[in-house]
C-alpha cells in the first residue's frame, strides 16, 4: 500500500506538472509561427500593394 500512497502523492502531481508544461510550450510554439506567418503575409500584401500603384 505504501507503493500507491508514493505513486499518488509525487506521480499524479508530476504528472499534471508535465501536461501543463507541453501545453504551454505547445502554445508558445504556435503563437511563434502564427507571428511568422502573419508576417509573411504582411510582407507579400505590402509587394503587391507597390506593384499595383505603378
Amino acid at each position: 500500500m505504501n507503493s500507491i500512497t508514493r505513486f499518488t502523492s509525487i506521480g499524479i502531481p508530476a504528472m499534471i506538472g508535465l501536461g501543463l508544461a507541453w501545453v504551454g510550450n505547445r502554445i508558445i510554439r504556435n503563437e511563434t509561427a502564427l507571428r511568422n506567418r502573419q508576417l509573411e503575409l504582411k510582407l507579400k500584401l505590402n509587394k503587391e500593394s507597390i506593384e499595383n500603384s505603378q
